[in-house]
């Protein structure tokens, strides 16, 4: 692990540092941004490894954990964070990222008792079992473990200034997280975008609890499909992710995501004509090898496609004993 740019890749006052998360994703890319202060662009999950390898990195370009003058959070991620509390013990620096990274970072128990309940009672709607409910659950205890416990100096929505980045500016990329935002350098066209865009795989546009209970749910795939357009629009040169390689031709890669999102929203009005009407029959229909490790995922991946079809009026939902039941518009 350490500075992986490839060769060819001649990035000004930019340094990324790979680092390891035990995650299928592979590791994360932080990045070190040399301006009027210097900044940590994200800082990986909480284990010992990464610690010693984020200050063999710096030291490798000449800093300590010291140096860091401030930290930015692309999203709340534990893969993103997790870090984030070993590095303020060490030198308590200002943080900045999206008011949403809030009641996560801080681990805010009113807000994750709201998580569970909301979950509890929306995967029960899409008639996922108990036993799988539980597993959910307990993969969010190991994601807690790997995350931290701090908070935000100061909130980063789009159109204000990032502290000590004057040639920046945040794009909100809300969809894989409700968190989520992106750096963009204008003068050379660089944009720094965390998980909003990933060269080897799909980004997971994942459910999320509303921010306070009462308000209505975010459907994250319509917002993800909504940034990866406003992105591709901006005059982006290289992308750089949060995990794997950096895009050279982020229009493209945007075209093949929302191509692949079409493909899949047809396949799941197909797997509906066959006789599938919960969103966990779809889940089995489409994940048969997978959902049962993977319940999160599949299950946001699903939904995020039957809230297309609905917002396009290709599909009906209603609810029976407490169950939501998906059709095609044509059947109804």
């Amino acid at each position: 692990m350490g500075t992986k740019l490839a060769p060819d890749l001649n990035i000004e006052q930019v340094i990324q540092i790979e680092l390891p998360t035990r995650f299928a994703v592979g590791p994360v890319n932080v990045y070190l941004i040399q301006s009027e202060k210097l900044t940590l662009v994200d800082t990986s999950p909480k284990h010992e490894e990464n610690w010693e390898l984020l200050n063999q990195a710096l030291r490798e370009h000449g800093y300590s954990i010291q140096d860091i003058e401030q930290v930015v959070l692309t999203h709340h991620h534990a893969d993103h964070v997790g870090l984030l509390e070993r590095i303020l013990e060490a030198n308590p620096v200002p943080v900045y990222g999206h008011p949403n990274c809030r009641p996560w970072i801080r681990q805010d128990p009113e807000f994750y008792q709201w998580h569970q309940a909301f979950f509890a009672k929306f995967y029960q709607e899409l008639g996922v079992p108990f036993k799988l409910l539980r597993e959910f659950q307990a993969f969010q205890k190991v994601m807690e473990k790997v995350s931290c416990r701090a908070d935000l100096t100061g909130e980063l929505i789009e159109g204000t200034p990032i502290p000590g980045l004057p040639e920046w500016r945040i794009i909100e990329t809300k969809g894989h997280a409700q968190s989520h935002i992106s750096l963009f350098r204008e003068r050379d066209g660089l944009l720094i975008a965390g998980d909003h865009v990933i060269k080897h795989i799909s980004s997971n546009a994942l459910l999320e609890p509303p921010q306070r209970p009462g308000a209505p749910r975010v459907k994250p795939l319509l917002q993800y499909m909504e940034n990866l357009r406003k992105c591709a629009e901006l005059p982006v040169t290289l992308t750089l992710s949060g995990h794997g390689q950096a895009v050279k031709d982020l229009p493209a890669l945007v075209e093949q995501r929302l191509e692949k999102i079409e493909e899949r929203a047809g396949r799941i009005k197909e797997i509906l004509a066959e006789g599938a009407e919960t969103a966990f029959e779809v889940v089995q229909a489409l994940f048969p090898d997978k959902y049962e490790k993977e319940i999160g995922l599949t299950v946001s991946e699903v939904v995020g496609h039957l809230d297309l079809l609905l917002a396009r009026g290709e599909i009906r939902e209603e609810k029976k004993n407490g169950i939501l039941i998906y059709r095609l518009a044509e059947d109804v």
